[in-house]
């Protein structure tokens, strides 16, 4: 009997283990069964500059989709994500519809993926992924200006770096513009006269991203900035008329070592080519800690062409300083390619009077007039735009060429020579003094500056009384036309 009890409670006890096992069994499984995403990586950045979004992914079904909404002021760098991604068709897809972006897991795998985003405009912005049945933690991104950001390391010298081109390695300093410009010298003449990442993952979460492949020199931090994505709170646009293209900024390492510089190029907008995948622009030898300036050319034989097609097109331009392909400092502005162009013509002679008397005793202002059939002062603007772009405006200055000078004596009647615009008197010199200026400009439109030239406009000629000789006296001045707001 007692036996028989024991046996009866070690079945008992045998019966609860059991149970127990397969409960406990159970709850493992439906732990590990739970699906999951989860956002990290990019919390802050500046405007123009890309970093990487990680999305990483558990147990979720093949075929799930995963919608991320992007907000306005962030973009996805689809050209650089197809770029760097190890992943295949078979694997995973990723398509944009308005706003958000849409990612189709093909298989049942956990991965991690990375989503290079670009810093469109300054804002704080919220990022949460979602299924049909579930929802990624949110991820806060904060965007600041440019100008407004604060340098993170302890010492940013300034130095010039040394720069070297891949065709000739021959050393160049830092900085120019791409400025449309041009200019035109007038004479002035009288009887006295005138004239601008990854994680080192298990072989069940493979890493998609840019080559994961173990580097063997370490990661250094690398912070770049260009000129031509600068000073602005959203992604710059610049005015590209053709040719090679100058860029400029500077760039800081915590290591001492050379890094490559290339530019890459996504259409954004319009019927242009498709531009190649990238351009190696040269390489930087940069010292420890210490920000250094730099400057390149983009090729024309890189840049699509500017033609009746390409007018109007908005491509987004990548610079990279790359130690290699996955650790580099990149920012980004867009090109707009305009057809056509601002131009500038101007009097060949601007005449203030015969027979001035060389007896005043008074200062006088003697207005200039354009001679019959000679030219107007005119500003003639046939660009084209791309429809998303802001059209920029114009400005036009005056600068002194030459003082009037006595034909005969060779007598110099200096600061003889002013402008008058809008009632406000300057005295030329080497210095632009203002005419006129568009903000925003009309593509199209022909203005005749000369047009307006009355009591309170226009070129004048004011000797110092006891001054001029009788004698014929010349002099000329030069009209410089640029893009405004200046183009980088």
């Amino acid at each position: 009997m007692g036996k028989r009890m024991w046996r009866r409670s070690l079945n008992l006890l045998a019966i609860l283990s059991l149970f127990l096992s397969v409960a406990i069994s159970s709850v493992h499984a439906a732990t590990t069964a739970q699906p999951e995403i989860t956002l990290s990586g990019v919390n802050q950045l500046q405007v123009g500059e890309s970093k990487e979004l990680s999305v990483s992914t558990a147990n979720l079904a093949a075929e799930t989709q995963i919608t991320l909404s992007l907000p306005a002021g962030l973009e996805f760098d689809e050209a650089q994500f197809k770029q760097q991604a190890d992943v295949t068709e078979e694997q995973i897809s990723i398509h944009r519809e308005q706003a958000e972006l849409v990612i189709t897991l093909h298989t049942a795998m956990a991965m991690k993926l990375s989503l290079p985003v670009i810093a469109a405009k300054a804002g704080t912005y919220q990022l949460q992924a979602q299924t049909t049945t579930l929802q990624s933690n949110q991820q806060t991104v904060t965007v600041t200006d440019m100008q407004s950001a604060t340098e993170t390391t302890t010492e940013k010298n300034d130095s010039t770096a040394t720069v070297t081109t891949p065709e000739d390695g021959s050393s160049t300093p830092a900085a120019d513009s791409n400025n449309a410009s041009s200019s035109s010298t007038t004479t002035a003449s009288s009887s006295a006269t005138s004239e601008k990442d990854f994680s080192a993952s298990t072989s069940t979460t493979p890493v998609l991203n840019s080559k994961s492949i173990i580097q063997s020199r370490a990661s250094s931090t690398i912070s770049l900035k260009v000129d031509q994505s600068s000073g602005t709170s959203s992604l710059l646009t610049n005015n590209y008329y053709g040719g090679d293209y100058q860029v400029s900024g500077t760039v800081w390492d915590n290591t001492a070592e050379t890094l490559s510089f290339y530019a890459m190029m996504t259409k954004r907008d319009g019927n242009g080519a498709a531009p190649a995948k990238e351009q190696l622009l040269g390489t930087v030898k940069v010292a420890s800690n210490v920000q250094q300036s730099w400057q390149f050319t983009i090729p024309d034989s890189y840049l699509p062409d500017v033609n009746t097609q390409s007018a109007g097109s908005l491509y987004r331009v990548r610079i990279e300083a790359r130690q290699t392909t996955s650790n580099f400092g990149s920012a980004n502005f867009q090109l707009a390619y305009v057809q056509g162009n601002l131009g500038l013509t101007a009097p060949s002679m601007v005449n203030f009077g015969d027979n001035l008397s060389v007896t005043e005793t008074e200062k006088r202002t003697f207005l200039g007039k354009i001679a019959a059939g000679d030219q107007p002062l005119a500003v003639k603007d046939t660009r084209i735009f791309p429809a998303s772009s802001t059209i920029n405006g114009w400005q036009l200055t005056v600068s002194l060429a030459q003082q009037m000078t006595g034909a005969s004596t060779g007598t110099v009647l200096t600061d003889s020579l002013h402008y008058l615009n809008n009632g406000t008197d300057y005295t030329l010199s080497s210095a632009a003094s203002p005419v006129a200026s568009l903000q925003t400009a009309t593509p199209g439109k022909n203005t005749v500056i000369s047009d307006t030239w009355n009591a309170q406009n226009g070129l004048a000629f004011e000797p110092t009384p006891g001054q001029p000789k009788s004698e014929q006296y010349s002099g000329s001045v030069t009209w410089n036309l640029q893009e405004m707001p200046a183009n980088k």
